[in-house]
């Protein structure tokens, strides 16, 4: 199909507002293209974060509960005391 596209001669005055309103146009696309996206972040998190509350409660079901409590324990052995250095690499000495 051939389409001929007949402009009116006094529509070309109106050039720079077409220019002005391709450039609003494009700023609003993008807009609506960042908040579509926004949007879809939001909800892919919220969905994560809901399929994880469920997965951990499902699990601390299947174990029993206090699966997922923890506990203080010590590493090191107990005879074992932390020390200050005599001297710190970098420093002056003093």
């Amino acid at each position: 199909m051939d389409q001929k596209f007949i402009y009116h001669p006094l529509n070309r005055r109106n050039a720079p507002r077409a220019r002005v309103a391709s450039a609003k146009l494009v700023v609003s696309e993008y807009l609506a293209y960042v908040a579509v996206l926004s949007v879809g972040i939001v909800i892919a998190i919220i969905t994560f974060a809901y399929a994880a509350n469920v997965t951990v409660h499902w699990l601390n079901h299947l174990n029993g509960p206090g699966f997922f409590s923890s506990e203080a324990q010590s590493v090191t052995r107990p005879d074992l005391k932390p020390f200050a250095p005599a001297k710190v690499a970098m420093l002056p000495a003093q």
